[in-house]
């Protein structure tokens, strides 16, 4: 056995046995092929791979939607910021054309009345803990106006100047119990007085009373202003009566009376500061 490895048949068959496998090996090489190792690392580090780029996609998506969720935030914040100047602006036009609408009824009532003289108030205050809607109106005695003088919007009758500074007055208006207007109902012309009660006032009415039992009164009959005592012009309106009651007391009746305008929502008034039988 010593010989054979020894002979020169085996030296031969050991050279053609190391030929064929360089053969191979350079084959497998110019093939592109990978050897056993490389194709291990791949196997191994390939997945790796993948994820790690998979991972990287997700946190690029990610930040893209956190920087949209801020876009979309921001331009949200700057709809709303134009909601709200639109809304004040509406606000302002609103204001606005119902003081020109205000102005244009005492405009009307004027060219009736010629011997009116006014005075124009804003509506700067109102008393909050007073159940009767009284304001402070921005005219004053240094625009002519005086105690008692009765406060107006359009054709309708809103109270009584009840308090006066220099620049400012307070309104009191008649569905308080402290006010007492003369005054007659249109159709019937039956005669009486518009006061309040706190009762009625918080419903935002008042009384019409003084009337006798077989009154001709009814619902739907306006009520207007008599003249008499001197403290407001006849025919300014007051109000509209929702419905007659008896009076518990005695035998007479009383009228349950709306006024013309709402009185707690005025934005302007008029004090009218004189007109023909003023004080008499």
């Amino acid at each position: 056995m010593k010989s054979f490895f020894r002979s020169q048949t085996f030296k031969l068959v050991l050279i053609l046995l190391c030929a064929a496998l360089l053969g191979c090996v350079t084959a497998s090489a110019a093939s592109g092929g990978a050897s056993p190792l490389t194709r291990a690392v791949d196997l191994v580090f390939t997945p790796l791979e993948k994820l790690s780029a998979a991972i990287s996609r997700n946190l690029s998506d990610m930040n893209a939607s956190f920087v949209s969720a801020k876009y979309y935030q921001n331009k949200m914040g700057e709809m709303q910021d134009k909601i709200d100047e639109l809304r004040s602006q509406l606000v302002d036009y609103e204001q606005t054309a119902q003081k020109l609408a205000d102005y244009e009824a005492v405009l009307g009532l004027k060219e009736s009345n010629p011997d009116y003289v006014f005075a124009a108030g804003t509506v700067i205050s109102r008393d909050a803990s007073d159940g009767y809607f009284s304001f402070v109106l921005d005219c004053g005695a240094s625009d002519g106006v005086q105690l008692n003088d009765p406060v107006v919007s359009g054709p309708y009758l809103v109270g009584v100047v009840k308090e006066v500074r220099d620049a400012s007055c307070v309104a009191q208006t008649f569905l308080s119990p402290d006010v007492n207007v003369s005054a007659y109902e249109v159709r019937s012309r039956e005669e009486g007085f518009v006061s309040g009660t706190a009762k009625l006032a918080a419903d935002g009415l008042c009384s019409f009373s003084g009337l006798g039992k077989g009154t001709s009164v009814a619902k739907g009959g306006i009520i207007c202003t008599s003249g008499i005592g001197g403290i407001y012009p006849r025919d300014l309106i007051v109000g509209t009566v929702t419905e007659v009651l008896d009076e518990t007391e005695n035998t007479a009746a009383y009228a349950v009376m709306e006024p013309g305008v709402d009185l707690n929502a005025l934005i302007t008034a008029f004090v009218l500061t004189d007109f023909a039988g003023k004080g008499e």
